[in-house]
């Protein structure tokens, strides 16, 4: 039977040589470095995010110690793992246990004495690693308790001599056992750990194991040492960069570098565009096909593995979902043309979405002008703005962006490709060009990433008067015995007072701000009232027991509860430290927490913040939007004149 082809590529590390890139030269070239080191020896396998250190780790792994004629012992430690949901010190000594589990797990023995030894330098760890102040961490994965050692215990201080020791025995009764040469430790992912944690465990690993027969093969990248050793040696300079490197030669005696220059990445891409179905075997060898997507390549995602994953599993994506409808053979996209722009703009896309955001706005990049630049905020020095071309606006949009900066050429490239491949004549007077390639920014916009909002797209002023104007008239509406509302000015927010008969009020806060994709405005409720003298010294239970306290608190949760519970852009404050995880259910859940943990010794109540969280500016004068925020402030106004009366 017939294998179906797969509508995308795993990310999981390539482990077979057709997927080597062409880089069987340097792998093989390793390979035969390794067998015939003479171990104690660390090697640290160097290259960017993606550029595939996982899956040449793999490919040693499975060359040096898989099989019954390997000649190696292997030990793999993904410290990514270990450092999910733990702090630095979790991390270190859940690296550390497993290395010593491995390495002693036949020999049981040194294991206890290991054990002994790991106990005292857990103890005396503590202090030398940073850890956090007053954190009792649960290390049962390490086999040691979780209270300090006491006086009594038989070790007192931890010798990193002794157990290295301890582990060389080990090593030795092992590899004699299984009648191998050595052992090698494949330790990964340390690129992706936070940089001073990672360098502690290199530090861990110089300092305990050089050991007799180990080889240790690392991925890690000098730029992550050079982050991880900045709260020793300050920014890297050209005085200092001395320290920064003799700190890895220490460490690492081989360092390899990942062959990215060489990277043959273009039969891959091919064979997995025929594997997904956007291109058939006889179109692979057609150079009106091939050239154009080489080039796109080389303009976009370049010779990165994960990136080039990403690319096709994206156009893999779109091609389904183009598939799952009415099917239209007049589609631009469906032409051997389309398929080519295609492709240019799914690469903008996956690698410069802030031009991806551009030819959104304004398909036909070649009317790109002073009116898009506006729109994307751009500061050009040219004092004839009338006469802007697109590639001038291009140009200032890259001179904001570093990274942008860096890839200016490739990006003019790719619109340049773009640009003949949808066959503009001379004059720029297709009238097809702003359908092409909308049709296609229609179908790929599914799989864009929300961009963060940007400051500039949002007029707080504005957003505030919205809110003053909007909500101020719906409470007077709802309440009618609500008679005045004065606005507060020059704050450098916005808000108001809401009166109450003795003219005392509920200050209100309102405090626009933008949160990575959305603008979250926070709205501040001085709830805030003094306990009676009844209640002084009593407990929550114990107060929200008074009827009258219990009344108050029933209705305004009768409001907050079902917004904090079901509606998505309604949130409420959360306590990290509380051990909740989560944000309050309830108004009164939140006053529990503040009085039970000696908050508010002489309150019945505090201030409380809930957030709403829309994707744009527009939004806050939805009506919807308008009676949620005029109904809980009515809530907070009428608790705090009960509060107030006890």
């Amino acid at each position: 039977m017939q294998k179906d082809n797969k509508t995308s590529l795993s990310d999981i590390p390539f482990s077979e040589e057709r997927n080597d890139f062409g880089t069987e030269r340097y792998v093989n070239g390793l390979i035969r470095f390794i067998e015939q080191s003479d171990a104690p020896i660390t090697i640290a396998l160097q290259g960017e995010w993606g550029s595939g250190k996982t899956s040449l780790m793999t490919r040693l792994e499975r060359a040096l110690c898989s099989g019954s004629e390997s000649k190696f012992i292997g030990i793999e430690i993904n410290t990514w793992e270990y450092s999910m949901m733990s702090s630095p010190e979790v991390t270190v000594y859940k690296i550390l246990s497993q290395l010593v589990r491995e390495l002693t797990h036949n020999s049981g023995e040194t294991k206890k004495k290991v054990s002994k030894l790991l106990k005292g330098l857990y103890r005396g760890g503590r202090e030398a690693i940073k850890m956090i102040p007053g954190v009792n961490v649960a290390v049962e994965v390490l086999n040691v308790p979780t209270e300090l050692a006491t006086a009594n215990d038989e070790i007192d201080t931890a010798s990193l001599a002794e157990l290295k020791s301890e582990l060389e025995v080990a090593v030795q009764k092992n590899i004699s056992e299984a009648n191998k040469r050595g052992v090698i430790v494949f330790v990964d992912d340390l690129d992706r750990l936070n940089p001073p944690v990672a360098v502690e465990i290199l530090e861990l690993l110089k300092n305990i194991f050089c050991i007799n027969d180990c080889i240790f093969v690392l991925a890690i990248d000098y730029e992550v040492v050079v982050k991880g050793l900045e709260p020793k040696f300050g920014k890297l300079t050209d005085k200092n960069e001395r320290e920064f490197r003799s700190f890895f030669d220490k460490i690492i005696q081989v360092p390899f570098s990942l062959p990215v220059n060489s990277y043959r990445p273009m039969d891959f891409v091919l064979d997995s565009l025929v594997n997904i179905g956007y291109i058939t075997g006889v179109e692979k060898g057609d150079d009106r096909l091939r050239k154009p997507f080489q080039e796109i390549v080389e303009f976009s995602v370049g010779k990165n593995p994960r990136s080039i994953k990403r690319l096709i599993n994206t156009l893999s994506l779109l091609s389904c979902i183009s598939q799952c409808g009415k099917e239209d053979k007049n589609d631009f996209v469906n032409t051997l043309a389309g398929r080519i722009a295609n492709f240019a703009i799914v690469a903008i896309q996956v690698c410069y979405p802030k031009i991806y955001k551009m030819l959104a706005l304004m398909p036909n990049f070649l009317k790109w002008d002073s009116a898009i630049s506006t729109r994307m905020n751009l500061h050009i020095q040219n004092e004839d703005e009338e006469n802007l071309g697109w590639e001038d606006i291009l140009e200032a949009v890259c001179a904001e962006d570093s990274y942008l900066s860096q890839r200016h050429n490739d990006i003019r490239n790719l619109l340049y490709l773009i640009q003949s491949t949808v066959d503009i004549d001379s004059n720029g007077g297709n009238s097809d060009i702003e359908k092409n390639i909308r049709s296609i920014i229609d179908k790929s916009s599914v799989t864009g990433i929300s961009e963060p909002v940007a400051e500039s797209e949002v007029n707080q002023k504005r957003l505030i008067d919205t809110l003053h104007r909007c909500v101020s008239s719906l409470i007077k509406s709802k309440r009618p015995d609500i008679s005045k509302i004065q606005q507060k000015r020059n704050t450098g927010n916005g808000g108001f007072y809401v009166f109450y008969p003795d003219d005392k009020s509920l200050e209100v806060i309102f405090r626009p701000r933008v949160a990575k994709d959305k603008i979250a405005c926070e709205i501040i409720l001085a709830t805030s009232a003094r306990r009676p003298q009844r209640l002084m010294g009593k407990t929550f239970d114990e107060i929200a027991s008074d009827s009258k306290v219990n009344d108050a608190m029933t209705a305004i949760d009768r409001c907050v509860s079902p917004l904090l519970k079901d509606v998505y852009y309604f949130e409420g404050r959360t306590y990290p430290e509380s051990g909740l995880g989560t944000y309050f259910n309830s108004f009164s859940q939140e006053m529990k927490l503040r009085i039970d943990q000696g908050w508010m010794p002489d309150h019945v109540s505090a201030n409380v913040s809930y957030w709403i969280n829309l994707k744009s500016e527009s939004l806050f004068s939805d009506k919807a939007i308008i009676e949620t925020i005029a109904d809980v402030i009515i809530a907070a106004y009428d608790f705090r004149w009960a509060a107030t009366h006890l």
